[in-house]
């Protein structure tokens, strides 16, 4: 094992997620809450913004969870390394552009029903649920919810969650450099689907989804997609203009584990 190659690995990688974390999350900050259009989305709706202290809560939770999420990936390529996955590093040796496509599909559809489960096993398992995942669940409203929300969770929680990407590896046979650039999207799209805005389009698990999820707990665990969801019965779909109070909108808040028929939610 040579133990500095790996140290340099955990130091690249911890560096960029800061530059990740960071970069990306300002840019939807500034078109959520600075950029004029900010007024329409809050002020011209009567929404309230989320406070500079709870932004500040999720910075700090988010960069000390960094220093040991980011070892995840140093993982990932050790097991690369080491010959235990089906990574391949040309199209020519997987036989073109077709098999590409098809193990791709195959390769990512296993990774979101593997997050999917991950994700639901941290909510019904009581003990993970307390101890690991009841932190980043804080933020259950959407006047709680930024894009600097992300990885504001325990690290545990991150690496569980991240993990289906490294164990799909052995599996079906994924590109490299396809492999690391859907890592560095999924950061992106945490940043996304953390921002409580209502942009969606169904079958994506986009930020109004996902706000019903931080609102209700049970419903929507999907990562990108919402086909778990409906398969296994825990879909929900929004229901108007995220954290606009109006009549018809639900304000239960079921604490139960147990899937649910699809419904609509605020």
């Amino acid at each position: 094992l040579d133990l500095a190659h790996y140290v340099l690995c955990y130091l690249r990688n911890f560096i960029g997620s800061i530059f990740v974390y960071y970069g990306v999350a300002f840019i939807f900050h500034y078109f959520c809450y600075i950029h004029p259009v900010s007024l329409e989305t809050f002020e011209k709706r009567g929404r309230p913004r989320p406070s500079a202290e709870i932004m500040w809560d999720q910075i700090k939770l988010a960069q000390a969870s960094m220093a040991i999420y980011v070892l995840l990936p140093v993982a990932d390529e050790y097991i690369v390394e080491q010959g235990w996955t089906q990574m391949y590093f040309t199209i020519a040796e997987i036989g073109g552009w077709t098999n590409y496509l098809i193990y791709f599909v195959l390769y990512f559809a296993l990774v979101e029903v593997g997050i999917y489960w991950m994700h639901r096993t941290l909510h019904t398992n009581k003990w993970m649920y307390k101890h690991i995942h009841l932190l980043h669940h804080k933020y259950n409203k959407p006047e709680t919810l930024s894009p600097w929300a992300s990885i504001a969770f325990h690290p545990v929680d991150g690496i569980l969650q991240a993990s289906p990407y490294l164990l799909a590896l052995p599996i079906v046979p994924c590109h490299y450099l396809t492999h690391f650039i859907l890592l560095f999207f999924t950061a992106v799209w945490a940043t996304y689907i953390h921002d409580a805005m209502d942009l969606n389009i169904d079958p994506i698990m986009g930020s109004k989804y996902h706000t019903v999820h931080h609102t209700h707990y049970i419903y929507n665990y999907g990562q990108v997609f919402t086909f778990c969801d409906h398969i296994w019965n825990t879909y929900r779909e929004p229901d108007g203009p995220t954290g606009v109070v109006t009549a018809n909108k639900s304000r239960t808040r079921p604490t139960s584990g147990r899937g649910v028929k699809t419904t609509k939610a605020n």
